[in-house]
């Protein structure tokens, strides 16, 4: 399992690699932008822009992890994890937008066939990018893993890719250099379509989370194992999950043997949901449902208990009978199973007791809706009991 990080800790984590970026990205944003206007290199000026969006990116996830990393609240029960993934939407928003742009001017360029010549020292801003961003992320992906945040992960691979972005606008300027001018606007090009691609992808992911996409296959698979693991549960169904941020939440409905009292079906439901958010990582909370059945398709609405009672009091007014101890239901395969309890009469014998249990179904039978079966239980009043000696 992964390791366990408070919610502040998480927080200050992701700000510190997060600003690192911002500062970092600042820095390129200027030095690719004057070298690519001076030293003639439309390659460089689009890699710059690449590096604004960065850093707008970067804003965008300080202001989002400000929030994010807050407790819930009243208005706010399940945290505030989702501003993460507002972050990521505007981030991929912002790139798609960006790139596309870029694109553009590159493909004006190569109709017009206006080439600029890059300056020789161009190459050596280009490098020293690939090599500021590649650091970041790799101290920005090792962040990500350990706090587990979406956003942060994005924004690694964003690192990531303005590193290879930046290694080809090299390989464009080292080409033009040596004699193929339209490379440099090749370059940006591809570079562009990079943007484009990592805007889209980010974009679509976290619209899908903001629209309640569960877990995949595996996790849900793992979750499974987990619940059938545990003791009393006979089966499940109703699984759903929805992913928060960094965290999940999941609702599941427990199937277990029909006639265990509540506080017994609450204390399986209790196990059940201490384990799965001890054994399943980043899973915040666990709805858990008990069922008797099935009832994934629906089920029958019954009469309820107040209904119950009045018909079967009336209905056994007329029968010699002790005082009721308890009427338990069982609301089962859409019908309803009645269990009567009444203390054992001190001069009953088997006869008579099955001519009473016969009494009581024929009473009931066809007078309570949906009744499927009624079951007769004598208890021995405690006058009754041998002595043993015992207090």
């Amino acid at each position: 399992m992964a390791e366990s990080i408070s919610r502040a800790e998480r927080g200050r984590q992701n700000m510190r690699v997060t600003l690192a970026g911002a500062g970092t990205n600042v820095v390129l944003f200027f030095i690719k932008l004057a070298g690519g206007i001076l030293g003639h290199s439309d390659a460089l000026v689009a890699d710059a822009v690449h590096s604004l969006s960065d850093l707008l990116s970067d804003l965008g996830l300080v202001f989002a992890m400000r929030f994010s990393s807050q407790p819930p609240d009243q208005e706010h029960p399940y945290g505030h994890e989702r501003f993460e993934t507002l972050a990521a939407l505007a981030t991929g928003t912002l790139l798609a937008i960006n790139g596309a742009g870029i694109g553009y001017e590159a493909v004006q360029r190569l109709i017009i066939g206006h080439y600029g010549m890059p300056d020789f020292w161009t190459l050596y801003i280009a490098a020293f990018a690939i090599a500021a961003k590649e650091t970041l992320y790799q101290i920005t992906i090792r962040v990500a893993q350990r706090t587990r945040s979406a956003a942060l992960r994005v924004n690694a691979w964003d690192h990531r890719t303005d590193a290879i972005s930046s290694v080809i606008v090299f390989i464009g300027i080292g080409g033009s250099l040596l004699g193929a001018p339209y490379l440099d606007s090749v370059v940006a090009l591809i570079v562009a379509l990079m943007v484009l691609r990592i805007g889209l992808v980010t974009g679509w992911e976290a619209v899908q989370e903001l629209a309640d996409r569960g877990l995949g296959d595996e996790a849900l698979a793992h979750i499974r194992d987990v619940i059938l693991g545990c003791e009393g549960v006979r089966d499940l169904h109703m699984l759903k999950t929805r992913k928060i941020g960094h965290q999940a939440l999941a609702e599941v409905h427990l199937q277990v043997t029909p006639t265990l009292s509540v506080s017994e079906g609450h204390q399986i439901a209790e196990r059940v949901r201490t384990t799965l958010l001890r054994q399943v990582d980043d899973l915040a909370d666990a709805t858990i449902h008990i069922d008797s059945e099935n009832d994934a398709e629906g089920g029958v609405l019954l009469s309820p208990r107040s209904d119950i009672e009045a018909v079967v009091r009336e209905r056994l007014q007329t029968l010699d009978l002790p005082a009721e101890e308890q009427m338990t239901l069982h609301y089962l395969r859409g019908g309803m199973v009645i269990c009567l309890r009444y203390a054992l009469p001190s001069s009953a014998t088997f006869a008579s007791l099955q001519e009473t249990e016969t009494q009581i179904q024929e009473a009931l039978r066809g007078h309570v809706p949906g009744l499927q079966e009624v079951d007769v239980v004598w208890c021995l009043a405690e006058s009754q009991f041998l002595s043993s000696g015992a207090p």
